[in-house]
């Protein structure tokens, strides 16, 4: 159980550093990228045992840290530009919503239990994602852009469905540098990204956004190391809901708290269903 509450609060912590990060005029991609190589260089240095760089391509999870790796690229930027173009709302709750993806994984592939009270539970925890993320006017969404909230859906529940299948069939016990491989891919394909957006455009590196990276690498790889290790605790099924339902609930009681953000009287149900879901979850 510490895994998934590891896993929440850091991946809360992400959430919040964004919001810094806003009132800090902080450069997203630029933070985004150092936060790629401090997550890799910090994943190897804190390998315990020995390793060689160079039989890394020899592993069996080398092939899916490479897919991983890009669906983090890949969810980012979908991520990024749906929030833009289709609107905050519907991106979290695509984002979100992307948990039936792993979830009926974990009941087709891994043979997970099925009980009416845990499909209820994650029936559950669904309207608490949409509940949570709506505001108070109706959710619009142009219909030139419908097909990013749809490839965001996919990338993150593929990327989620990803990490369960390398964790089960390939990394045994080498969590660590199989995500810090991960993390470097990620590097490579980030930094390609970086200089093509700086193509033509004059943008200064500034230390506070070094700084800011360094930050959100190190939240980021525990994070990440954290879920994937309850990826290897808990069954798909229950790991990959609680851990969205605590993120949702967490982060929307940090916005209200912290940043006085508006919680509409929806907002607060879906908080409470969020509540009542993880009971489903877990206890039956």
């Amino acid at each position: 159980m510490n895994y998934i509450v590891l896993a929440i609060l850091t991946s809360t912590a992400i959430i919040v550093i964004f919001r810094v990060f806003e009132r800090f005029k902080i450069s997203i991609v630029q933070a985004i990228t150092v936060n790629y190589f401090v997550a890799s260089v910090f994943g190897f240095l804190s390998e315990s045992g020995s390793f060689s760089f160079s039989e890394i391509p020899d592993q069996p999870w080398f092939l899916s840290s490479i897919i991983v790796g890009a669906l983090l690229i890949i969810s980012f930027n979908f991520f990024a530009f749906s929030a833009q173009y289709s609107g905050i709302s519907i991106t979290a709750i695509s984002s979100r919503m992307s948990v039936v993806i792993p979830v009926a994984l974990g009941f087709l592939i891994f043979g997970d239990p099925v009980n009416i009270f845990k499909v209820a539970g994650i029936i559950m925890a669904l309207i608490a994602f949409y509940l949570t993320s709506k505001k108070g006017k109706a959710i619009t969404i142009n219909s030139k852009y419908v097909w990013l909230p749809v490839f965001l859906f996919l990338a993150v529940g593929i990327n989620d469905s990803m990490f369960k299948i390398a964790e089960h069939y390939f990394i045994g016990g080498d969590f660590v540098v199989f995500l810090a491989t991960a993390f470097c891919v990620a590097l490579i394909l980030g930094t390609i990204v970086l200089l093509f957006k700086w193509s033509g455009k004059k943008e200064k590196f500034a230390i506070k956004n070094v700084l800011a990276g360094i930050v959100l690498g190190l939240l980021n790889w525990f994070s990440t190391l954290y879920f994937l290790k309850g990826l290897d605790l808990f069954d798909v099924s229950v790991f990959v809901p609680l851990y969205n339902i605590g993120v949702v609930a967490l982060s929307s009681v940090t916005g209200f708290f912290v940043f006085n953000e508006k919680l509409t009287k929806l907002n607060w149900v879906g908080i409470v269903l969020a509540i009542f879901a993880i009971f489903l979850i877990t206890k039956f």
